[in-house]
């Protein structure tokens, strides 16, 4: 199954997250092939036919004029690969991603969000770190190769800190959210 967005909710508000999702999408005249509830409390994957990169731009232009939009969906992660849960695969792929991305003087860090595996976060890290010569930076990163396992599926891509759409750093920004609680 692809996805291209990771979509985070609260818990058992996930269908009122989806129908905030499929509302925006249709606001932007998107269609969404796919959007499915997990059976992890407060997780929605979705496949859109637009990069999910340029998706982020939108919500966070749609949040900045209407905030109130964004009541049940909390992040918006970008997927650039999708594939089944394998440990060589996620390396491969992953590596894939990293040498299109990564310049040679730019830093790292490998985020590893798993649900449902019994694969461990550092067999995944040094696998993928191994292959790479860039240095590493666990604070300040210039990027981000996040991991994202829900099962039997990986969801993977190569981002900065701000391609992810958090709607509540985003009303803060914003301001909104010192004026609503007011």
């Amino acid at each position: 199954m692809n996805f291209n967005l990771l979509v985070t909710t609260y818990r058992h508000r996930e269908y009122d997250a989806v129908d905030e999702l499929t509302v925006i999408l249709q606001r932007f005249h998107i269609d969404a092939q796919m959007i499915e509830i997990q059976n992890i409390s407060g997780l929605i994957l979705a496949l859109a036919n637009l990069n999910p990169f340029e998706l982020i731009t939108k919500f966070k232009e749609l949040l900045t004029e209407e905030p109130w939009q964004f009541r049940y969906i909390l992040r918006v992660i970008p997927i650039e690969r999708t594939l089944s849960t394998d440990l060589k695969n996620i390396e491969r792929e992953a590596e894939n991603l990293a040498m299109k991305k990564i310049k040679v003087n730019d830093s790292f860090r490998i985020s590893v969000e798993k649900r449902h595996t019994s694969l461990r976060s550092q067999e995944i890290i040094s696998s993928i770190a191994n292959n790479l010569r860039n240095k590493v930076s666990l604070e300040n990163p210039d990027w981000i190769i996040l991991i994202e396992i829900i099962g039997n599926k990986t969801g993977i891509s190569v981002l900065n800190e701000r391609d992810i759409f958090n709607s509540i750093m985003e009303k803060r920004k914003t301001g909104y959210l010192l004026e609503s609680s007011g």
